[in-house]
C-alpha cells in the first residue's frame, strides 16, 4: 500500500466518497467525518489542495466496509475544515464537476477512482436553449410555489438562477423525488436534454402537488382538527 499522505495521484484519479446523497455541481454540501479512512481523505486532499469526489452508492452501506458507487458523481472542493477535539472533521464542500468513473482502484484505505471529468454541452444552438430554460425556470417557479403552500416548513429558495446549468442543478436539488430519479439527471452530459427531461418531471410532479393539494383540502372539510401526515412530509 501506498504511503497515503506522500504520494500524489495522477491527474486522472479521484478519491471517492461514496454516500446517500446526489450532489450536483454548484452546490454545498455540509460532510461530518468520523471513519478513519476518510479522515486519511480529507489529510490527503488538503496537504495536496486536491478534490475529491462524492459518488451515490448503488450497493453496500454508507458506514464501514465496501460499498460500491454509480459511475456518475461531483467533483468537490474542501472550502471549510473544523477539526473536533475527538478527532472527527467538520467539513463544507462545493461541488465543482460532473465526472465518469473509468475504473475504480483500490491500494488507499479509501476509494479512488480513474475518472473522466464531463461537462454540460449544448447540442441544439444557444437559441433554443434559451426557449427551453425559460420553460424549465417557470414551471420551477409554479413547483417550489406549490411545495410552500404544500409542506408547512418549506423554504423557498433566495434566488433562482437564470443559467442553464445553474438552474438545472438548483431544479435536480430540490425537487422531491427518489435519489435514483436524481442520479438519473446527474447522468446527462446534454444540458438541452437535462432541461428537457426535467421539464417533463416537473409537469409530472406539479400534477402530483396540485391533487395532494386537493387531498388536502378535502381532509380539512371531514377533520378541520386535524392534520393531514403529508404537510410535514418531503422526499429529501
Amino acid at each position: 500500500m501506498v504511503s497515503d499522505l506522500e504520494e500524489k495521484l495522477p491527474e486522472n484519479q479521484l478519491p471517492l466518497i461514496p454516500l446517500n446523497v446526489v450532489l450536483f455541481p454548484g452546490n454545498i454540501l455540509p460532510l461530518h467525518i468520523f471513519e478513519s479512512r476518510y479522515k486519511l481523505m480529507v489529510e490527503f486532499c488538503v496537504q495536496h489542495e486536491s478534490c475529491f469526489g462524492v459518488v451515490l452508492i448503488k450497493k453496500g452501506k454508507e458506514i464501514g466496509g465496501m460499498s460500491f458507487p454509480y459511475l456518475v458523481g461531483t467533483s468537490v472542493q474542501i472550502i471549510e475544515t473544523d477539526y473536533q477535539e475527538d478527532g472527527r472533521i467538520n467539513l463544507i464542500t462545493l461541488g465543482q464537476h460532473r465526472f465518469e468513473i473509468l475504473d475504480l482502484v483500490y491500494d488507499r484505505p479509501y476509494l479512488v477512482g480513474e475518472v473522466r471529468t464531463q461537462s454540460l454541452e449544448s447540442q441544439k444552438g444557444s437559441s433554443n436553449l434559451e426557449k427551453i430554460t425559460s420553460i424549465a425556470r417557470e414551471l420551477y417557479e409554479n413547483y417550489e410555489t406549490l411545495l410552500s403552500k404544500t409542506i408547512s416548513d418549506w423554504k423557498l429558495p433566495d434566488r433562482i438562477p437564470s443559467a442553464p446549468d445553474q438552474l438545472s442543478s438548483q431544479i435536480g436539488t430540490r425537487l422531491q423525488i427518489t435519489l435514483r430519479e436524481k442520479q438519473e439527471m446527474l447522468e446527462f452530459f446534454d444540458i438541452d436534454q437535462l432541461l428537457i427531461h426535467q421539464i417533463q418531471v416537473l409537469e409530472y410532479e406539479t400534477q402530483r402537488l396540485l391533487a395532494s393539494r386537493l387531498a388536502q383540502n378535502k381532509f380539512d372539510v371531514l377533520h378541520p382538527k386535524r392534520k393531514a401526515f403529508w404537510k410535514n412530509s418531503s422526499l429529501n
